[in-house]
């Protein structure tokens, strides 16, 4: 059974090489002994004959975090998932592993404690300066900017719309563009000061098509809603929010962690990993594009609706 004697316990580069060592070699976590505080460089391991393998980027980022928690079983834990993810690379975006949401959980309890040392707006402001310069999907490539949310750490309610549009990405705030006018008129006949609410999106990059001089709104895929649930999960660790109204499918889908139909889910509470309440309803866009005056009208009766008891649901837990 290998003993692995690391240098201090938050050697990261003693762990990332004795792991891929381990890893390329077929050693099991279970037959591992992780051990650390004066033990110098790993012995023993040697280069193991082999292709190498790769995992995910956004692992070796959240591994480095993770390295500095207090759990004395974190080496143990990131070498299970690593000999995982060797396999399965796509493991990481799944948080419905129980192994995947224990290490994205301890990795938020560090990041929580760097950030504004327990001041939750100092930690926020941290959050979105991080944020700036996300890389975790290819969106940023031509997006002019990350868009990351608006409204108070203090906030008791989360609105969580798609992605950033046309006006958002120029102007670096969610929903002030058409959907976000639209929004805010039915957030003022709900009773809710906007001011208050904590509001962001599930992806944080603008994804589009562009058509002449005009950049045209592409739906985002699995793939993207699963890199950037990263970020939306940070927020939620620092924000707490009491009610959650999910804004369409999209942030159905990144909230709950998997696919949602408005129709089914509408009007009903939805109780989140982190013990939240979710309420879903459909994304103000829906009701631009419809074209029948008294269905638009009624569709926005009934979205006002929604928002009003995402309001008396909040209040009821204050």
């Amino acid at each position: 059974m290998p003993t692995i004697t690391l240098a201090h316990g938050e050697d990261f580069e003693g762990w990332r090489r004795a792991a891929r060592a381990l890893a390329k070699a077929g050693v099991r976590p279970d037959e591992v002994v992780w051990r650390w505080e004066g033990g110098g460089e790993p012995s023993g391991l040697g280069e193991p004959a082999g292709t190498g393998f790769s995992v995910p980027r956004q692992f070796l980022e959240m591994a480095q975090t993770v390295i500095r928690h207090a759990s004395p079983d974190r080496f143990g834990r990131l070498y299970t998932l690593l000999c995982r993810l060797k396999d399965q690379p796509r493991l990481i975006d799944d948080r419905s592993d129980p192994l995947v949401r224990t290490v994205e959980d301890m990795a938020l309890e560090v990041r929580a404690r760097d950030w504004g040392g327990g001041d939750a707006g100092a930690a926020l402001a941290a959050l979105k300066d991080e944020a700036a310069g996300c890389t975790r999907c290819h969106l940023y490539r031509r997006a002019s900017r990350t868009v990351f949310s608006d409204g108070p750490a203090s906030a008791r309610l989360m609105l969580v719309g798609e992605q950033p549009g046309d006006q958002e990405d120029l102007a670096g705030r969610p929903f002030v563009g058409p959907a976000g006018q639209l929004l805010d008129r039915a957030l003022a006949e709900a009773g809710i000061d906007r001011a208050r609410a904590y509001v962001t999106n599930a992806v944080k990059h603008f994804k589009f098509e562009p058509r002449g001089s005009r950049r045209i709104h592409q739906k985002p895929e699995a793939r993207e809603i699963a890199a950037c649930r990263w970020w939306l999960s940070q927020e939620r660790a620092l924000i707490r929010p009491a009610v959650t109204v999910a804004l369409g499918a999209t942030a159905a889908q990144s909230l709950l962690g998997r696919t949602v139909t408005i129709g089914r889910t509408r009007g009903m509470p939805v109780t989140l990993e982190d013990g939240g309440e979710c309420w879903v309803t459909v994304h103000p866009s829906f009701l631009l594009r419809i074209d029948d005056r008294d269905r638009a009208e009624a569709e926005f009766t009934r979205f006002v609706a929604d928002l009003k008891r995402a309001r008396e649901r909040t209040e009821a837990m204050e």
